[in-house]
């Protein structure tokens, strides 16, 4: 299995000002991160500067430390890592010699730096050809889907772990790159019904269904929901023939 480029991510950690307790007061540091999936046991993260570039200081965690300590922040991966990833990604593909390292951009020298690194941990041979196969695999070269799938995938895991609130974080943090999807928008409303937040469940749900009204699973749920509420359905007041 080649690592899999997840996108940006995002720690928080309660810091107190002061050498002594009870002196000073107490910040978030928040420290985002490019994380890379290298198995099913572990993911990569490497902390990103100023410049939101990635710098080559790894770090390994398992993935019930990552659901449990990293939010995403997709808007982050697209202020610089996006268009690194499909500049890349042509450069890859159209070279027929070996890539200059030193000769590229900084965004795409700084991705495919840790891109490198993450095929050595990985046990895999670090060459251009494995970067560019990193890249498609994950979807990068094809613009933003990537990392909304995979926050959509760690969704449903934290959905099915019961861990609501954390699941509506990152369903809310992917609605910020695609508003109106309507599969987010349903897996959202299923994680707020879970919280017995009914009336936004139905919201969600209803924005979902304007943006694809063939969506027979969200119209189901609706019914459900609205059934929940004790609104009447539309199929208790028939046309009325004059």
């Amino acid at each position: 299995m080649l690592p899999e480029l997840l996108g940006c991510y995002q720690s928080q950690k309660l810091q107190k000002m002061g050498k002594t307790a009870g002196s000073g007061r107490d910040f978030t540091q928040r420290i985002n991160w490019l994380a890379l999936r290298l198995d099913a046991a572990r993911i990569l993260i490497f902390p990103l500067d100023d410049a939101s570039l990635p710098m080559p200081l790894q770090k390994t965690v398992t993935p019930q430390e990552f659901l449990g300590h990293f939010l995403p922040a997709p808007l982050v991966f697209q202020e610089r890592l996006a268009q690194a990833s499909l500049v890349l990604g042509r450069l890859l593909g159209d070279g027929d010699t070996h890539l200059d390292q030193n000769a590229l951009p900084e965004a795409e020298r700084a991705l495919f730096t840790v891109i490198l690194m993450a095929l050595s941990a990985g046990g895999h041979a670090d060459s251009d050809g494995a970067v560019l196969a990193v890249l498609k695999g994950s979807g990068a070269t094809t613009g933003g889907e990537a990392q909304k799938r995979t926050i959509n995938a760690f969704g449903i895991q934290l959905r099915k772990q019961k861990n609501f609130d954390i699941a509506a974080a990152y369903y809310r943090t992917a609605l910020e790159i695609a508003p109106d999807d309507e599969r987010l928008l349903f897996n959202l409303a299923r994680v707020l019904y879970e919280k017995g937040e009914l009336a936004a469940c139905r919201d969600l749900l209803e924005k979902a269904l304007a943006a694809a009204p063939d969506f027979p699973e969200a119209r189901k749920f609706l019914r459900h929901v609205r059934r929940r509420e004790g609104a009447p359905a539309e199929a208790d007041f028939p046309d009325i023939r004059l």
